[in-house]
C-alpha cells in the first residue's frame, strides 16, 4: 500500500510538473510575441490600485522616449498631457473598473514633451477563476492617419481606419465573409476584394484546424470572454500556410448581427522572439521607483533628495525650496496630516513599507489626491540606511471615481423622483432595478423583485408580447427605433389587474446592453374616459329632452353644421346644405335686418363672444315660430389682430311660450275691463237708488193734479227701468268672472289670434 501511495504522489508532482511547464513554455511564448509586435504594449497590474505597469515592450519605449524604470511601477497617467481628453480618460478608467475591452484615441505626451494622437486598445486577462488580473495596453500612433483623415473634406467611409490598421480585418455574417481591409488582403495574398468576399470564412483556415477554430469563434462570441487570442494556420491564395493570431468580436454590420475577427501574421516574430514578460514587481521586493516622482532620504547624513518632478506635484519649482521632511509635512492636508506622518514613522520600526492616499495643499492653494509609498532599506549590518519612496499625483483618477460616484447619484435622484414606475431590466429579462414608484404601484418592496423576471407584474395573458418587445427594443438601435410603447395589464402582489402603459428604452451600459422600463398606470385615465363618456351621454340626452337644436360655424374654413333637431325646428330637410344665407332667408321679414346686424357685430377685446336672442322664424311651409337663440364664439389673437375662430350655438322652439305669455296678457286685460265694468254698474246703481228715493218722497208731495206730478212718474219709470239694466249688468259680469276662473289658461275661447306673434312683434 505504501508503495501505491508513493507511486500516486510520484505521478500527482510529475503532473503538477508538466502542467508548469506547460505554462511557462506558453507564457515565454506570448511574451516573445508582445515583446517583438510593432505596437508598444503594456501589462498593468489589475489587483493593485490604480493599475500600476508592470512591463513594457521595446515599441512602448521607442513611441514615448521614456526609459524602462521611468515607467515600470508608475501608472499609464504619464502619458496624460493639458490637452489630453477628459472623456477619453473616463472612458479608459470605466472600462478598467469594469474589466473589459475598450479602445479609444486620445492625445498623448512623450517624455520631451511632445504630443502624438494614440490608439490605445485595452484587452483585460483573466484567470481560471474569471477574475481579471492584469490588462494589457496595446498602443498604436495614429497621428498620420488622422491627419490624412482630415485632409479629406468629404466624410471618410466607416471602413476607413479598417483600411489603414496594421492588422487583418474581416467581418463575417451568417459564416460568409462580407468585409476585409487591405493588410488582410496582403496577408491571404489576395489581389482584390472580390477574391475573398462572398466566400466561407473557413475556407481560409488551414483544414485540419477548421473545426477547432469554428467552435472557438462560437465560444468566445458567445461568452464576455471576447478578448482572448488564439493561434492558428490560415491558408494564402497560392496555397502556402501563414501562421496568425487572431481574435473575434460581435458587432452590428448593415443592421445583421456580424463577427469581425482581427488577424496578425506572427510567422515572422517568431523567428525573432528574444525577451520574455518580467515578473510581477513588488514594492517591498526589489521596488522600482520612477525617477520622475522619487524621493530619498539619506540616514548617515540626513540629506534629502527630491526630483523635479517631484518638486512639481508638490506646486514648486526644482530646487525653490528645501527638500526637507518639514516642507513634505506643511504640504499635507490638515485633516489627513496625523494619519500620514503615523504611518511614515511606523516604517521605521516595523520594517514594513506604506502605501497611502491623501490630499496636499500646493501654494497656490490648489488641493491634489496623491499617492505615497515608501520603502526603508537596510544595509548589510542589518541597519537602515536610506529610505526611497514615489508620490504620484492621483487626481484625475479622484476625478473619475467623483463624476462616477455623482453620475451614480443623479441617475438614483432621477430614477426616484420620476412621476412614473421605473426599472432597469437586463437581456435575460431579469429586474436589476426600480424606483419607490414600482413598489407603490404594484405592492411590493424592491428586494422582492431585484432578481426576477419581468413577467412577474404582468398579466399572463401579455407576457408573451412583451418578451416580443423586449426582443425588438434590443436590436432597436440598428432598425433606428428609439422606444417601444404597448399598453398592458398590470398584476400586482395581491393578484388584482390594472391598465398599464409600458415603454422600452434601449441603454447601452459599461457592462452590456439593457433596458430601460417605464410604467404609467392608466386606471385614472380609463376612469376619466368612462366620466367624459357618461357626461356627453348625459348631454346627448339633455339636447334630445329639450328638444335643442345645435350648430357650429368654422370661420376659418367657413363650414357649417347642423344637427337633426336643429333642421327640424327650421323646417329644413336632411339633404339641404347649411350655411349663413339659407338662416337669414328664414328669419321673419321683420326681424332679419337685426339679425344681420348683430350676426356682423364683433365683441370687444375685453368681451366675451357670448350672445342671446330671441326672433321669429318662418318655415318653408309658411308656419311662423319663435325661437331663442345663443351663441358663443371662440377668438384667437389679441387688439386689432383679433380674430374670430369658431362659433357654436344652440336653438330653442320657443312659439308655445310665447302664446302662452300672450293668452295671459289677454285674460288680464279682460280681467281689468270686468273690474271697470262692475264698478261702474254698482256706482250707476247707487246713484239710481238714490234718485229713485228721493223721486218717490217727492211724488208724495207733489198734486197728483199737477204737470210736475206727472213728469216725476216718468222720471221714476225711467229710472226703475236704468236700475234693472245695471242690475242685468252687474250678474252677467259676476257669472263671467265665475267661468273664467274655473277653465285653464290653455282652454281660453278660440276668439283669441291664432298667430300671435305678429300681434305681439319681434322680442329681442
Amino acid at each position: 500500500m505504501t508503495a501505491g501511495l508513493f507511486l500516486g504522489l510520484l505521478l500527482l508532482v510529475g503532473l503538477s510538473l508538466w502542467i508548469a511547464i506547460r505554462e511557462h513554455r506558453e507564457n515565454v511564448l506570448k511574451s516573445r510575441v508582445i515583446a517583438a509586435t510593432n505596437c508598444g504594449v503594456l501589462v498593468t497590474d489589475a489587483m493593485l490600485p490604480h493599475h500600476p505597469v508592470i512591463y513594457v515592450n521595446p515599441s512602448f519605449l521607442l513611441l514615448t522616449g521614456y526609459a524602462e524604470h521611468d515607467v515600470v511601477g508608475q501608472t499609464t497617467t504619464i502619458l496624460n498631457g493639458p490637452s489630453t481628453d477628459r472623456a477619453s480618460i473616463e472612458k479608459l478608467a470605466l472600462a478598467l473598473q469594469d474589466g473589459r475591452a475598450c479602445r479609444v484615441s486620445l492625445r498623448h505626451y512623450r517624455k520631451n514633451g511632445t504630443s502624438f494622437w494614440n490608439e490605445v486598445t485595452l484587452s483585460p486577462i483573466e484567470d481560471r477563476t474569471g477574475r481579471v488580473r492584469s490588462v494589457i495596453w496595446v498602443m498604436r500612433d495614429v497621428s498620420r492617419l488622422l491627419q490624412a483623415e482630415t485632409g479629406v473634406h468629404k466624410v471618410p467611409s466607416p471602413t476607413f481606419l479598417c483600411d489603414l490598421a496594421s492588422e487583418g480585418m474581416l467581418v463575417t455574417t451568417e459564416c460568409e465573409v462580407v468585409y476585409v481591409n487591405r493588410t488582410g488582403l496582403k496577408i491571404l495574398g489576395a489581389e482584390s476584394a472580390e477574391q475573398v468576399i462572398g466566400s466561407q470564412y473557413l475556407d481560409i483556415v488551414y483544414g485540419e484546424l477548421q473545426e477547432a477554430v469554428r467552435l472557438w469563434i462560437v465560444q468566445t462570441v458567445g461568452s464576455s470572454q471576447s478578448t482572448r487570442r488564439l493561434e492558428t494556420q490560415f491558408l494564402r491564395r497560392d496555397g502556402q500556410g501563414v501562421v496568425v493570431e487572431l481574435s473575434v468580436a460581435p458587432i452590428m454590420w448593415d443592421g445583421k448581427e456580424s463577427v469581425l475577427i482581427r488577424f496578425s501574421d506572427i510567422s515572422r516574430q517568431r523567428q525573432t522572439e528574444t525577451q520574455s514578460l518580467r515578473g510581477r514587481h513588488q514594492l517591498g521586493h526589489g521596488p522600482a521607483i520612477a525617477d520622475s516622482e522619487h524621493w530619498g532620504w539619506v540616514n548617515s547624513n540626513g540629506a534629502e533628495i527630491w526630483s523635479e518632478e517631484h518638486y512639481r506635484v508638490f506646486g514648486y519649482e526644482p530646487g525653490s525650496v528645501p527638500a526637507t521632511y518639514e516642507t513634505f509635512k506643511k504640504a499635507l492636508h490638515p485633516e489627513d496630516r496625523d494619519r500620514v506622518l503615523t504611518l511614515v514613522e511606523e516604517t521605521f520600526s516595523s520594517d514594513r513599507p506604506y502605501d497611502i492616499e491623501c490630499r496636499i495643499i500646493q501654494p497656490g492653494g490648489d488641493v491634489r489626491f496623491v499617492r505615497c509609498r515608501g520603502v526603508l532599506i537596510h544595509g548589510s549590518s542589518d541597519q537602515p540606511i536610506r529610505m526611497s519612496g514615489t508620490i504620484e499625483d492621483i487626481t484625475d483618477y479622484k476625478l473619475i471615481a467623483a463624476m462616477a460616484d455623482d453620475r451614480d447619484l443623479q441617475f438614483k435622484t432621477v430614477m426616484e423622483s420620476a412621476p412614473d414606475g421605473m426599472l432597469m431590466v437586463r437581456q435575460d429579462g431579469t429586474i436589476s432595478l426600480v424606483n419607490n414608484n414600482v413598489e407603490r404601484m404594484f405592492g411590493y418592496v424592491r428586494e422582492e423583485l431585484l432578481g426576477r423576471p419581468i413577467e412577474c407584474l404582468l398579466s399572463a395573458r401579455d407576457r408573451e408580447q412583451q418578451r416580443e418587445a423586449r426582443a425588438a427594443c434590443l436590436v432597436s438601435i440598428a432598425s433606428g427605433l428609439t422606444s417601444i410603447s404597448q399598453e398592458v395589464h398590470g398584476l400586482r402582489k395581491d393578484g388584482s389587474e390594472f391598465p398599464v402603459k409600458i415603454c422600452f428604452h434601449p441603454v447601452h451600459l459599461s457592462t452590456g446592453r439593457t433596458i430601460l422600463i417605464t410604467m404609467i398606470d392608466l386606471t385614472t385615465r380609463e376612469q376619466a374616459e368612462q366620466s367624459l363618456v357618461d357626461i356627453e351621454a348625459r348631454l346627448d340626452l339633455a339636447v334630445l329632452a329639450g328638444r335643442v337644436g345645435i350648430f357650429e360655424y368654422d370661420h376659418r374654413t367657413n363650414t357649417h353644421l347642423w344637427s337633426p333637431i336643429l333642421r327640424e325646428i327650421y323646417g329644413v330637410s336632411s339633404e339641404e346644405s347649411p350655411s349663413f344665407e339659407r338662416y337669414l332667408e328664414l328669419v321673419h321679414p321683420g326681424d332679419r335686418e337685426r339679425m344681420h346686424c348683430s350676426a356682423l357685430r364683433t365683441p370687444g377685446p375685453k368681451r366675451e363672444g357670448l350672445y342671446t336672442v330671441e326672433h321669429r322664424l318662418v318655415r318653408p311651409n309658411g308656419s311662423i315660430r319663435h325661437i331663442s337663440l345663443c351663441t358663443l364664439t371662440q377668438f384667437e389673437g389679441e387688439g386689432s389682430m383679433r380674430k374670430s375662430m369658431r362659433t357654436i350655438g344652440m336653438v330653442v322652439d320657443i312659439t308655445d311660450r310665447v302664446h302662452s305669455e300672450m293668452v295671459v296678457r289677454v285674460v288680464k286685460e279682460m280681467e281689468t275691463m270686468r273690474t271697470l265694468t262692475g264698478g261702474i254698474a254698482h256706482e250707476l246703481n247707487n246713484s239710481l237708488t238714490a234718485v229713485l228715493g228721493f223721486s218717490e218722497l217727492a211724488l208724495a208731495l207733489i198734486p197728483a193734479e199737477t204737470k210736475a206730478h206727472r213728469h216725476l212718474v216718468q222720471v221714476i219709470a225711467a229710472g226703475r227701468k236704468a236700475r234693472e239694466v245695471a242690475h242685468r249688468i252687474r250678474r252677467a259680469i259676476d257669472h263671467a268672472s265665475s267661468y273664467s276662473e274655473s277653465r285653464p289658461v290653455d282652454q281660453e275661447p278660440s276668439t283669441l289670434p291664432i298667430e300671435v306673434s305678429d300681434a305681439v312683434g319681434p322680442r329681442g
